[in-house]
C-alpha cells in the first residue's frame, strides 16, 4: 500500500479529498494531512509518503517550498499540485520542481484523480521513477494518426513526456523542447457549418483547415498540427531564433493571417485562443489549458477574436449560483416591456451589460441572467408571442447554445421586441388570452380556474368552457403542461435538486410532482435528468 499525504490550508477542501475516493481500492492510504507545507515536512519526517497531493498557495510555506524541502529529503515522493486558473505560473514553477501533475481545484473530478493515481502508482511500483522505454505502435495505422494520438495522449495525462520523447523521432514529430507555443483554433457556430457538410465532407473541412495552417505558418517554423475535432484544431508552433519580445506580434501576425484566410477561402469564421510561452515537453498539457481557456474566452469578445492567454483577466469573482440583477432591474425591465421601446429595450439591454461586467461575472453567470430575463419577459406577456430565433430552435434553447455574448443579448432581444410588438397587436385580447397570461406569470404559486376568473372578473364556468374551445385543453391541463415544462428547463440545468425544482414550479409535494412528471414526459424526473 502507498502512503498518500493531502496538503491543503482549506479545511473542506481536504474533507472533499479525502471523501472523494475509496483510496485503499487504488492502492494508497493516507497517512497525513497537513494545513500548510511547514506541517507537511514535519509530518513527512515521521512518516515518509510516496505522494502528496497539495495545495500551491498555503500560509507559513507554500506548496513550492515544500517540494523543494521534501524532494531533496525523500527523492522516490511524487507531487500532485492543485491549483486555480489564475496560479498556471506557480504550476509551471512546480512541475519545474519536479510535480508529477496537476488537478484545477474546480474542476476535480472522481474519474481524473482516479487517471492520475494509476499513474503514479504505475510509476512508483513498476519502474521506480526510472524512465520507461515504449514501442512504437502497430504501424497497420497511419503515422499521422500515430502522431495525432501521441499528442492528445500527452493532453490528458494518459502518456507523460518520457515517453513522448521516446517516440518523437519515430513519429517525425517536428516539435523541438525549445520554447513553443499551443495554438487553438475553434470554428464559431459550428452547429450551423456542421449542416453544410455530410459526413464525408467533414474529412474535407478539416483536411483544408489543416493545410491553411500549414501553409500560413512559415516553413522555416517548427510545428505540429493536430485535428483534435471537426470544429477545433492545435497548432504546436517554436519559436527558436527569435528575441522574446519578438515572439508576440509575430504570433498575433500569423493568427490574424490564419482569420483572415479561412474566411476568404472557407467562408468560415474561426476564434483562435494562445498559451504562454512554454520550454519542454511537460509544459505541452499545461499549455494546451491555457490556449483552451483562451479561446472560450471568445464568448466576452465575440466570433473571430484572437485572445492570448496572459492577457486575460483574473479569475471572475461571480458565477451562475448568484443572481447579479435585483429587484430595481427587474421593475426597470418590466417597464421598458410595458412601454414598447425599442429604444428604451437597447438601452436596458446596455445597463444589463455594465453590470455584469462590474460585476466580474463569469459565462455561467452571464448566461443565467439572460434566462432570467427570458422568464420575465414570458411571465409578462402572453404565450402566443414568437420569437425570431432560428427555425426549429426555441428561445430558451437558442440562450443555451449561444457561443457569445453578443448572440445572447441578440437573443433575447429579438425575443422581447417580439413580444412586445405581438402585445401591442393584441390590445384587445379575450379572457382566454388574459387567462394565459396570469398562468404564465404565477404558475408557480396556488392558482386555480376559480382564483384566475376572479382577477379577470369573469364566471369560472364560462372561462373553463371557453378555455377549452379556444385552446383545445382544460385549464388543468394547461397549467400543467406549462409547469411541467417550466420543470424540464431546471431538471436540465442540474443547479437544482430534484424536490426544489417540484417547489419552484408550484408542486409542493415531491411525491405527487413526480408522479404528474412521469405521466407527462413519460419518466421520471431523475431519468429526465440523466
Amino acid at each position: 500500500m502507498l502512503k498518500l499525504m493531502i496538503v491543503d490550508d482549506e479545511l473542506l477542501m481536504r474533507i472533499g479529498l479525502r471523501s472523494m475516493l475509496e483510496w485503499e481500492t487504488y492502492c494508497f492510504q493516507i497517512v497525513g494531512e497537513a494545513s500548510n507545507g511547514r506541517e507537511a515536512v514535519e509530518l513527512a519526517m515521521r512518516v515518509p509518503p510516496d505522494l502528496v497531493i497539495s495545495d500551491i498557495k498555503m500560509p507559513v510555506m507554500d506548496g513550492l517550498e515544500m517540494i523543494r524541502e521534501l524532494s531533496a529529503r525523500i527523492p522516490r515522493c511524487q507531487f500532485v499540485i492543485i491549483s486555480n486558473f489564475d496560479d498556471f505560473h506557480l504550476v509551471k514553477e512546480a512541475l519545474r520542481l519536479g510535480a508529477s501533475d496537476y488537478l484545477i481545484k474546480s474542476e476535480i473530478r472522481h474519474e481524473m484523480l482516479i487517471e492520475v493515481l494509476e499513474r503514479i502508482r504505475h510509476k512508483l511500483e513498476n519502474d521506480g521513477g526510472r524512465q520507461v522505454l515504449y514501442s512504437l505502435p502497430d504501424y497497420t495505422q497511419s503515422l499521422s494518426y500515430l502522431k495525432e494520438s501521441l499528442f492528445k495522449e500527452l493532453i490528458s495525462g494518459l502518456a507523460g513526456a518520457d515517453k513522448f520523447e521516446a517516440m518523437r523521432e519515430q513519429l517525425y514529430i517536428r516539435l523541438l523542447p525549445e520554447p513553443f507555443v499551443v495554438v487553438k483554433i475553434m470554428i464559431d457556430q459550428f452547429d450551423r457549418v456542421k449542416k453544410k457538410y455530410v459526413e464525408k465532407d467533414e474529412k474535407l473541412l478539416r483536411f483544408s483547415i489543416v493545410n491553411i495552417v500549414e501553409e500560413a505558418t512559415l516553413p522555416k517554423r517548427d510545428k505540429e498540427v493536430v485535428v483534435e475535432s471537426s470544429s477545433e484544431y492545435l497548432l504546436f508552433l517554436n519559436l527558436t531564433g527569435e528575441e522574446p519580445d519578438q515572439y508576440r506580434p509575430q504570433i498575433l501576425r500569423l493568427c490574424q493571417r490564419l482569420v483572415r484566410t479561412v474566411r476568404d477561402f472557407m467562408n468560415l469564421s474561426i476564434s483562435i485562443g494562445i498559451s504562454s510561452v512554454v520550454t519542454g515537453y511537460s509544459y505541452i498539457r499545461l499549455a494546451y489549458h491555457e490556449a483552451d481557456i483562451a479561446v472560450r474566452h471568445r464568448f466576452f469578445e465575440g466570433a473571430g477574436s484572437v485572445l492570448f492567454f496572459e492577457d486575460l483577466s483574473r479569475e471572475p469573482v461571480r458565477d451562475g449560483r448568484q443572481m447579479p440583477l435585483g429587484r430595481e432591474h427587474a421593475e426597470q425591465f418590466q417597464n421598458v416591456m410595458e412601454s414598447g421601446n425599442r429604444a428604451g429595450l437597447m438601452a436596458f439591454l446596455s445597463t444589463v451589460r455594465q453590470v455584469l461586467l462590474k460585476e466580474r461575472c463569469d459565462e455561467d453567470a452571464v448566461r443565467q441572467t439572460y434566462l432570467y430575463l427570458l422568464e420575465l419577459a414570458n411571465a409578462m406577456f402572453y404565450a402566443g408571442a414568437r420569437s425570431r430565433t432560428p427555425p426549429g430552435i426555441g428561445t430558451y434553447e437558442a440562450l443555451l447554445h449561444a457561443e457569445t455574448w453578443a448572440d445572447m443579448e441578440q437573443v433575447i432581444a429579438e425575443h422581447v421586441q417580439a413580444c412586445m410588438d405581438a402585445d401591442q397587436d393584441h390590445t384587445h385580447r379575450s379572457y382566454t388570452d388574459m387567462a394565459i397570461e396570469l398562468i404564465n406569470r404565477y404558475y408557480a404559486e396556488d392558482i386555480s380556474l376559480q382564483s384566475v376568473a376572479s382577477q379577470i372578473n369573469v364566471n369560472a364556468s364560462y372561462l373553463s368552457r371557453i378555455f377549452k374551445q379556444e385552446t383545445g385543453e382544460n385549464f388543468t391541463a394547461y397549467l400543467t403542461r406549462v409547469r411541467i415544462e417550466k420543470a424540464k428547463h431546471y431538471l436540465a440545468s442540474g443547479r437544482l435538486r430534484v424536490y426544489e425544482v417540484a417547489h419552484k414550479v408550484g408542486y409542493h409535494n415531491y411525491t405527487y410532482f413526480s408522479k404528474i412528471f412521469k405521466k407527462v414526459v413519460g419518466m421520471s424526473p431523475e431519468d429526465f435528468r440523466r
